[in-house]
């Protein structure tokens, strides 16, 4: 197995395809080392998908909100600003949407130490930056706020406050390198009589498969 960590990135767009669903230093040359970590190159490649996203119906029972599938792409390893990582390209098909993909861009990969070596694990889309903690032998986790937007279109009340926990579990299934991620959402709001409210659902599932 080459990628370890593998990639994370599609879950970093989770709030991105909601949205979507709903409706992304000129002159500069790249500051590129030739030495990039071994363990970077290993995230290049293209890996295929296949997710569905969950959220609450008017009786708070949990119901398919979106699905969709994706191809992801991983390649242009570099060094640049303290950090060793690859560039990411997700084109995302939407069930039941017409259209070409939806194209989402990121990078992943590691901050470097200052004896440059790696450090945390990163991923990155749209500006924004998580950082990955590992739990075990190809075990990974982060934790992200949701949004009042996003909790709206899960079915949630204006005002509703929640957070989301990844899990990505990396192995080998009939010889191909799997990376099954679940993402499992606590949300908190007050009710019509202002009772106080809490759920915990999973509110994602899906896998990407190494291709190449």
């Amino acid at each position: 197995m080459r990628g370890k960590v593998g990639l994370m990135s599609i879950c970093a767009c989770m709030a991105t395809a909601l949205a979507v669903f709903a409706l992304v230093q000129a002159g500069q040359k790249p500051e590129v080392s030739a030495d990039v970590p071994r363990e970077v190159r290993a995230l290049a490649g293209v890996y295929t998908g296949s997710w569905t996203m969950y959220g609450v119906d008017d009786k708070g029972q949990v119901v398919k909100k979106m699905a969709w599938t994706d191809t992801m792409k991983a390649g242009g390893a570099e060094v640049k600003g303290g950090r060793a990582y690859v560039t990411t390209t997700d084109e995302m098909s939407f069930e039941g949407a017409k259209g070409p993909p939806f194209k989402v861009e990121g990078k992943e990969g590691y901050f470097l130490i200052k004896d440059g070596g790696l450090g945390d694990y990163f991923i990155e889309t749209n500006g924004q930056v998580q950082r990955v903690t590992k739990l075990g032998a190809n075990v990974w986790t982060y934790v992200a706020p949701a949004n009042e937007q996003e909790l709206s279109r899960l079915g949630f009340p204006s005002g509703a406050t929640g957070l989301h926990v990844v899990v990505k579990v990396v192995g080998s299934e009939q010889g191909v390198e799997t990376h099954r991620i679940s993402r499992v959402t606590t949300v908190s709001w007050k009710d019509k009589e202002g009772k106080e409210r809490t759920h915990q659902f999973v509110s994602l599932q899906g896998h990407h498969k190494r291709q190449s």
